[in-house]
Formats: C-alpha cells, sequence, structure tokens
C-alpha cells in the first residue's frame, strides 16, 4: 500500500496542469489553423524592382564632328565657343543644338539633333552667295547703315548666313525690313510684295473712274484698294468729258477731289 501513495499530495496537481494543457490545445488549435489564411493574406509581398543607376553616375552624351572649307573657321556651339574646324566633340547632351561657323567668309548657322553614343556630322563651305531682289518698284538695299548695290547682273554678292536687309523707297514711304538667308554659291530670290494702299476719288459732278485703263467705280469711290507706285488715272463725267491725271500712290492713303468746269 505504501508504493502507490502520492507524497506530498503532488498528484492532484500534475492532473490539474495536464488537464488545462489539453483544454488549451483542443481549443487553441482550431483557432490558430482558422488564422493562418488570414496571417498568408495579411505577409507583404516584395516585388523585383529595375536596377537604377547609381546615384552621381555619368549621363550618356553624344558627339558633333564639325569641318569646314576653308578650315580654321570658329566653332560656337549654344553660344559657347568649343574651338576651330576641324573639329570633334564628345561631350553633348543628347537634344536639340544651335551650331554657328564663323569665318573670313561669314558665318553659317544650323540646328543639329545629337543621339546619345552617336555623332552627328557637320559639313560647311563657308565662302560668298547672291541675292536678286525683285519688286515691283524701286527700292534702296541696306545692311547696317551701309547701301547695297546690285551687279550688271542685278545681284548682289553677300556672305553666307543670316542678313538683316532694309529695302526703303522714300518717295512711296515704304520701308521694311527683310531677314534672308545666303547659302554658300547660291542665289536667293527675294520677292518684295508691299501691302496695297487705298484710293479715294471725289468730283463736282457724277463720274466714273479709271486706273490703268480699267474702271474701278464711280465717284465718290472710297477707299479702294491699289498697289503701290505710279498710275494712270483717269475721271470721266457722264455729261461728257474727262480729266487725266498721274498720282503716285504710297503707302498712305491717296485722295483726289476732281473739279469740272
Amino acid at each position: 500500500m505504501r508504493s502507490f501513495e502520492v507524497p506530498g499530495g503532488r498528484w492532484p496537481a500534475r492532473a490539474a496542469v495536464a488537464v488545462a494543457l489539453g483544454v488549451a490545445a483542443l481549443v487553441g488549435v482550431p483557432y490558430v489553423w482558422k488564422m493562418l489564411p488570414t496571417f498568408a493574406l495579411r505577409t507583404p509581398v516584395v516585388e523585383p524592382t529595375e536596377a537604377r543607376p547609381r546615384a552621381g553616375g555619368r549621363k550618356a552624351t553624344g558627339g558633333l564632328r564639325v569641318s569646314s572649307t576653308p578650315a580654321g573657321a570658329r566653332v560656337l556651339v549654344d553660344g559657347k565657343a568649343r574651338g576651330v574646324t576641324p573639329l570633334t566633340l564628345d561631350d553633348l547632351r543628347p537634344g536639340s543644338h544651335e551650331v554657328a561657323l564663323e569665318g573670313d567668309g561669314g558665318t553659317i548657322h544650323r540646328s543639329v539633333t545629337v543621339a546619345a553614343n552617336e555623332t552627328a556630322v557637320v559639313e560647311e563651305s563657308i565662302f560668298s552667295g547672291w541675292l536678286a531682289v525683285y519688286a515691283p518698284f524701286e527700292v534702296v538695299i541696306a545692311e547696317g547703315g551701309r547701301t547695297l548695290r546690285p551687279d550688271e547682273r542685278n545681284q548682289i554678292m553677300l556672305p553666307p548666313g543670316i542678313h538683316a536687309l532694309r529695302l526703303v523707297n522714300k518717295a512711296l514711304a515704304y520701308e521694311k525690313v527683310s531677314n534672308v538667308e545666303i547659302k554658300p554659291g547660291e542665289t536667293t530670290n527675294l520677292q518684295v510684295t508691299p501691302e496695297p494702299s487705298t484710293l479715294t476719288v471725289t468730283a463736282s459732278e457724277a463720274a466714273d473712274v479709271w486706273l490703268d485703263g480699267a474702271r474701278v467705280g464711280e465717284t465718290p469711290l472710297n477707299a479702294v484698294p491699289v498697289p503701290l507706285g505710279s498710275h494712270e488715272l483717269v475721271v470721266k463725267r457722264s455729261a461728257g468729258g474727262e480729266r487725266r491725271f498721274s498720282v503716285t500712290i504710297g503707302v498712305n492713303p491717296f485722295t483726289l477731289n476732281v473739279e469740272f468746269h
């Protein structure tokens, strides 16, 4: 009988602990099993990212090779001097750049597109070209305060590049500035097409108005468009008789009053 005794009453305490653990297992295991999907959904997903260039890494650049005839022209890229032709650059950012070649024969401007890891090429000849001006009346051509005179072919030799030409006819009060690009060895045509002026004619009697042989209306004639220049004007009275005039119509509106006696 002594071998079955539980010393100090420890058996009841141990039994209670075992029972509690069993109950916890029975209740906890299903709960944990139920919550596993939720934990799985809440687990953060780390997506792979593309490799990025390191901070401070060198950006891709493009190149530019410039040559000219004759050689030795000064090269400016985006307004900054970079050397003389022949010249090769390899440090330009990709995109559009303004290139100027300045030589003794003139200045040439070009827009160049540079691509990364590629070399753009500019080849230019820097020598004179010609300008031919066509106008419905005589004009004086000047640049920078200097009058330009045409040769026997009615052409003006100019250095290559862009020229701001002032065209003037004082008698007509006409003045205009035209920007013209002269290309080496080529003839550039400049067509002068001024806006028309207006003609107004009144008369002491009813009359028809003829301009350069064409009838343009009857009096009173109000603000009829007329090209700038010299014209023959005839005013014919309905009762018979006419008056003839040689008129110069300029930029300012022209008005004529005719009296029949």
